[in-house]
């Protein structure tokens, strides 16, 4: 690791050379492939935290279908960049529901004025809507290079999901782009609202919130015009339908809706799942990121993509929004899709409830471990507290903002209007009464009796649920290693499926069940064999040969390699098998949409996993 002054000044230099250079023949702003893999070659083989900037303008467009691109690439900074400062605040910022706000005839209508002025803007202020958009296409859909802390590009491109960088970036992002609302309306107390989905207890709160859509019937008094104006959504979707956090596309295309029983039901083991039974900060937050990480297409070796229960959970709202079942829409366009998400204004209020569940989950008691007394914390791995991103604020200034400086809320001057009786619905769900063990309805006389599952031996998914044996073992001293705790008990198992390869624009989602074979699309997610699931939404990717090109395309030959990680402790326990020696089933039942069901998805292993 270098040393941290020298880093920042070398950055500091570097960004001043860029700023005395800016308007410059264009040839100079892009350095060839040649010179990125020289200058990767002289740094050290010791991995170090990733710098995500546009400072370089070493930007190309982006990938979407139909072999299109989207400039997505952002301004130059008029000055240098300055280092983040926490502000001294004499009271708090409180982010308050969306449901709630609905009728707030002052709130919504200064709501929509500041959209209204953001969208205004010229397109080259970093603060217009239409840069605001771009910053989430251009860090989250790989139109940058990852870099080391000094400036100098790695040969990967920068990919702020699928890893632990997803929470603290989308804080930030919310935390500048509301600051820009308020300084465009001249209300330096102005807050997002945020989409209170996970919530089951107050009517509507689940809901497409009320000030994202056209009043029904009109309110004469309030102008939301600019709060849902251009944007692309489903609004076959809009209320009263209430969001399900386990979305069936096929489903929901034939025109079959949950009961509101079921969707109650679903969405608390869902938050539940996603939330409370994920102890670790990896299992949370998601896979270690850093200078080494190669999250493009195809053929890395070095692949450590994984994305959390927060990521996870949060991808559902996405595919709710978005045209996900619309052929005219093929990208999912605009919250079902990365690269055009951020158009969506929505799509802030959405990531304002991921913001505050991550609060809530900092504040959660154990109650998953075999001890209960392991103590819910963020990773202290210098990669992650070091690893530094860049904003515009509303001075339009840059700002480098770490890691380390992301993990409180209360620091930052922000909090959430308090919905603990809401939100102890699903912190204290409990699965319905579960069906006895497949292993204790099936097993005779002998372990020899465990009967025969027909199991997938090419580690291949399609469209038909699929069942694989696990081995499974006790945890020894030695899988405390890497993990924030000291005791044997404190560990939380899993299963993680490992280099999971994802068609580029495929929508993919599949439920896990383990010690049910038999499971399928119809079987009953909120029970104790269920654990969880994956959601893949289409991103763009690219390949090695497009990541220093100024034009990349969509390419259906190329994947994104993922682990995938699925929390089996307590379930396992809730079920009656105690003995880690007990090997186990785990079965996929995939829900793929119907011109997608003769591909197929791969993966390396299979394997149990301590963290």
């Amino acid at each position: 690791m270098g040393d941290s002054s020298s880093q920042q000044q070398g950055l500091g230099r570097i960004s001043a050379i860029v700023l005395q250079t800016r308007g410059r023949l264009k040839w100079a702003s892009y350095l060839c492939s040649t010179v990125f893999v020289l200058q990767y070659l002289m740094q050290s083989a010791e991995a170090e935290p990733v710098l995500g900037t546009s400072l370089f303008r070493q930007c190309r467009p982006v990938a979407i279908a139909n072999n299109k691109t989207e400039d997505c690439c952002l301004p130059e900074p008029e000055r240098e960049p300055i280092l983040f400062k926490f502000e001294e605040r004499k009271k708090m910022l409180v982010r308050r529901p969306a449901h709630e706000l609905a009728n707030d005839v002052e709130y919504v209508n200064k709501y929509n004025l500041a959209y209204k002025r953001m969208k205004e803007l010229p397109r080259e202020d970093p603060r217009s809507f239409l840069r605001q958009w771009h910053v989430h296409c251009a860090f989250c859909v790989e139109a940058f290079l990852s870099r080391y802390l000094n400036g100098t590009p790695t040969p990967y491109p920068l990919q702020l999901h699928y890893s632990w960088t997803f929470l603290p970036w989308h804080r930030m992002m919310l935390y500048y782009h509301e600051r820009i609302l308020g300084s465009l309306i001249n209300d330096p107390e102005f807050t997002l609202p945020f989409w209170n989905w996970d919530n089951q207890l107050d009517a509507g709160a689940a809901q497409m919130p009320q000030m994202f859509v056209p009043y029904n019937p009109p309110n004469p008094a309030i102008d939301n015009f600019y709060l849902y104006a251009g944007a692309i959504r489903d609004q076959n979707h809009y209320p009263p339908r209430v969001m399900t956090l386990n979305f069936k596309p096929a489903e929901d295309k034939a025109g079959i809706i949950p009961t509101p029983e079921e969707i109650r039901d679903a969405n608390l083991c869902m938050v539940w799942n996603m939330v409370v039974n994920k102890v670790s900060a990896q299992e949370y937050l998601g896979g270690k990121y850093n200078t080494s990480a190669d999250l493009s297409a195809a053929g890395n070796a070095n692949a450590s993509a994984e994305s959390g229960g927060s990521e996870l959970l949060h991808n559902t709202a996405h595919e709710w929004v978005g045209m996900l079942n619309n052929s005219a829409f093929p990208d999912n366009e605009d919250m079902g899709v990365f690269t055009y998400s951020g158009r969506d204004p929505l799509f802030y209020s959405h990531h304002a409830n991921v913001d505050r569940l991550w609060d809530v989950w900092q504040t959660l008691p154990d109650g998953v471990t075999v001890d209960g007394t392991r103590t819910r914390k963020e990773f202290d791995d210098v990669d992650f507290l070091e690893t530094e991103f860049t904003f515009f604020d509303e001075n339009k200034d840059m700002v480098r903002v770490k890691v380390k400086d992301t993990l409180s809320n209360a620091k930052l001057g922000i909090m959430y209007q308090d919905m603990s009786e809401a939100d102890s619905l699903w912190i204290n769900h409990k699965p319905k009464a579960s069906k006895p063990s497949f292993r204790t309805t099936q097993l005779s006389s002998t372990p020899d009796d465990y009967p025969e599952v027909v199991a997938n031996a090419n580690n291949t998914i399609g469209s038909t649920p699929v069942c694989f044996k696990l081995h499974r073992r006790a945890p020894t001293k030695a899988d405390l290693k890497g993990t924030q705790v000291k005791h044997i008990g404190e560990l939380s198992e899993g299963v993680v499926m490992e280099k999971v390869k994802i068609p580029e624009m495929m929508y993919v989602r599949f439920d896990v069940y383990v010690d049910f074979p038999s499971a399928n699309v119809d079987s009953d997610m909120d029970q104790s064999d269920y654990v969880g699931t994956f959601t893949h939404l289409p991103s763009g990717v690219a390949s090695m040969e497009s990541v220093t090109s100024q034009i990349s395309v969509a390419n259906e030959d190329l994947y994104r390699e993922l682990n995938v990680r699925f929390t089996t402790g307590l379930a396992l326990r809730r079920l009656g098998i105690e003995d880690y020696s007990t090997d186990i089933t785990v079965t996929i039942v995939p829900r793929f949409r119907d011109h997608d069901a003769d591909k197929t998805i791969t993966f390396s292993n299979l394997k149990q996993e301590f963290l």
